[in-house]
């Protein structure tokens, strides 16, 4: 390749998101703007915070700008105010950069990107990390999604599912599932099962369906006080948590140890992983626990694990209820031969759902849009 097919091919790419405060839509910006300017591109990520609390790090030759932006405005005013402010510093920092494309995670910030940069003719790119059939921003912000993606280049969608709920307000829809990283060792299996332990991660919010995984644990293991639940993250929720622990009679075999990165040995150390959240984008936790070989078992959401497990194979789903929790559970508890089966099936995930098949969609779409006719 010749010195100016190789300036051709390389890209200039403003990605913007609201932090990299944890999280998973948070994880994997950070590992996609980092293997993006590996690959030669240009990359300068904006965050809308001030970058104080970030949690993941990324390539050292990605350029950083944070806007130290608030969101704490009360009224109606003082929040219309803030918006303005924040659509002027978005469309500054896109105008400083001067990208051939822009690339945007998150709902609410794909939307202020894409009223920020409305009159711009650079491809907007905005990707949904929930799922936006379940995500609601309010009768508002709904609204004015719907509008404003019509904009968008090409919206990337996580699953199938998301994506049909998409294309009536989108000009293009492509599906780019997230990415796991392989492990460098797999969970001892012997130790973990003689742990007695089930193990949960997220945001601790209502969506995240923590309260529910807390009842059905009290009652799957009424019988065998040995086993315990930690769930690793944090949010607003604690409280309400602990106080349900111990109101269920459980606190003394219930653990918040709080956002705990990286997962690899705790979660190697877990006899069970579950997700009991009420609905999902693509939970990267999962991606991280069947990874290592840990038995997981999660509720049967229409976006994200439904895309991921192969009931009855590599994993196990459940009916998104306390009792579809309690009855997975206990069955996980009792059947030990098929829940380590699950666990030993479930590490090819890796090679479904790898980094590079991830980065390589992304590279193609970005690379499509920018030679897309205006």
């Amino acid at each position: 390749m010749s010195r100016d097919d190789g300036e051709r091919s390389r890209l200039s790419i403003a990605c913007f998101i609201h932090s990299l405060n944890g999280g998973g839509a948070e994880r994997v910006m950070a590992g996609l703007v980092s293997r993006l300017t590996r690959r030669g591109h240009a990359v300068t990520l904006v965050t809308l915070d001030d970058a104080k609390s970030d949690r993941h790090t990324v390539d050292p030759d990605v350029v950083r700008i944070p806007l130290g932006l608030s969101s704490d405005a009360q009224g109606w005013c003082a929040k219309s105010r803030q918006v303005r402010w924040r659509l002027r510093a978005i469309r500054d920092a896109a105008d400083q950069i001067s990208p051939d494309v822009i690339l945007s995670f998150c709902d609410r910030n794909n939307i202020d990107v894409l009223l920020a940069t409305g009159r711009s003719s650079r491809p907007v790119v905005v990707c949904e990390r929930s799922d936006p059939a379940r995500q609601s921003l309010g009768p508002l912000w709904n609204t004015v999604r719907k509008q404003v993606y019509r904009r968008a280049a090409t919206v990337v969608a996580l699953t199938q599912t998301s994506a049909d709920y998409l294309r009536p307000y989108a000009k293009s829809v492509v599906v780019i599932p997230s990415a796991v990283d392989r492990p460098q060792q797999t969970s001892e299996r012997e130790q973990a099962c003689a742990a007695m332990r089930i193990a949960g991660v997220g945001r601790l919010e209502p969506e995240k369906g923590f309260d529910r995984l807390l009842q059905a644990f009290a009652t799957a293991t009424r019988a065998d006080s040995q086993w315990r639940l930690v769930i690793y993250g944090e949010g607003t929720m604690r409280d309400a948590l602990t106080a349900q622990a111990n109101a269920l009679g459980i606190a003394d075999r219930f653990e918040l140890p709080g956002w705990t990165r990286p997962l690899t040995e705790p979660l190697s150390n877990a006899t069970l992983f579950c997700l009991p959240s009420r609905y999902e984008g693509f939970p990267s936790a999962l991606l991280e626990a069947m990874s290592l070989g840990v038995p997981s078992l999660s509720v049967d959401c229409e976006s994200g694990p439904r895309a991921i497990i192969d009931h009855g194979r590599n994993g196990w789903l459940v009916e998104s209820s306390v009792e579809g929790l309690r009855d997975g559970i206990s069955l996980m508890i009792d059947d030990a031969a098929r829940r380590e089966s699950l666990g030993k099936a479930g590490i090819d995930i890796v090679d479904r759902f790898s980094w590079q098949r991830m980065v390589d969609q992304y590279e193609q779409t970005l690379r499509d849009v920018v030679q897309r006719p205006t």
